[in-house]
């Protein structure tokens, strides 16, 4: 997977880079079809609790309408955690709800006239 990233007020090291390398790829064992997955991480520093991390993610998958969520912590690695879970889900509800079609489709297709007896 192709995974681009893009820092805002967030100093972006090689092992913090490695860990969102590591928590991303993960996500291809729910579908095979994820081609790019873009990540947005954000520090807001004049927030009133102290440092917030923001990190918002886009995931294109092959032939399908793009997956977008967003996490919000105080820990930036909690909040990678939070938001591969929370893709993982919309993953899962996404082949779900395709799988489901399917099903249902090919269930009208079998209820025809024609699919039942044949006359030799």
């Amino acid at each position: 997977m192709k995974i681009q990233i893009y820092n805002q007020n967030f100093d972006l090291t090689d092992p913090f880079k490695e860990y969102l390398q590591t928590r991303f790829d993960a996500l291809d064992k729910y579908q095979l079809g994820v081609a790019d997955c873009q990540i947005k991480l954000i520090r807001d520093q004049r927030h009133q609790k102290g440092e917030v991390y923001t990190i918002e993610a886009k995931l294109s998958l092959a032939n399908k309408e793009p997956v977008f969520a967003k996490e919000e912590s105080s820990d930036a690695r909690a909040a990678v955690d939070n938001l591969q879970e929370k893709l993982a889900r919309l993953i899962i509800k996404n082949k779900d709800q395709r799988i489901g079609k399917l099903r249902k489709n090919i269930k009208r297709f079998k209820n025809l006239k024609f699919w039942g007896k044949k006359d030799y």
